[in-house]
């Protein structure tokens, strides 16, 4: 009776150790930030970044686009400041320069993957995603904006590390393996 219950309690904890690496595999991270029209141009949108493992993808929707059909409006997200401070005049650097968007009936679309985190775009130097009027010389102004802030990220979920997973996926295996090793010497004791 009392093998049988050791080996119940060891099978549990070698399921439940599975279970939370399943877990922490499936958990990803997406944040969806809503674009908001700047300098009075009715462009607005969204722009969804997921925190994919390799990299942070951008997906940029924008509306409401009054530029000729086929018009490139280039997009980047900035470092050190934010939308508020470019619509003064007192925009960031780039620092990450994303496909542009190209006018199609009014809305254009755009996907990115850059080499970053959104804890790390998140953190405490502000960042923000800016859409720009169609392509002149210099850069143009924006005309779509959002705050890449670390109060819109989840306080929890994310991609989990390599090596969290190697560590989790080691603990099953010890777990699973003390419990086989524990039945087969109560088996020849």
């Amino acid at each position: 009776m009392r093998r049988k219950t050791l080996f119940g309690v060891m099978l549990a904890m070698a399921l439940l150790s599975a279970a939370m690496l399943g877990s922490a595999l499936a958990q990803t991270s997406t944040e969806t930030l809503q674009l908001t029209p700047s300098r009075d141009s009715g462009v607005s949108g969204t722009a969804t970044l997921t925190d994919t493992g390799a990299g942070v993808e951008v997906q940029l929707d924008v509306q409401g686009i009054p530029s000729a059909e086929g018009t490139e409006h280039i997009a980047h997200i900035h470092e050190g400041a934010t939308c508020a401070d470019d619509r003064a005049g007192m925009g960031a650097p780039v620092e990450f320069p994303l496909n542009s968007v190209f006018n199609e009936g009014g809305s254009g679309f755009s996907t990115t993957t850059i080499e970053d985190t959104l804890a790390e775009l998140s953190g405490d130097v502000p960042h923000y995603v800016n859409v720009h009027a169609e392509m002149t010389e210099g850069t143009p102004p924006g005309v779509a904006c959002a705050d890449i802030v670390a109060a819109t990220m989840p306080a929890t979920g994310g991609i989990v590390s390599p090596l969290t997973m190697l560590v989790l996926g080691g603990a099953a295996l010890v777990v699973f393996a003390t419990a086989a090793g524990g039945v087969l010497v109560r088996r020849r004791a």
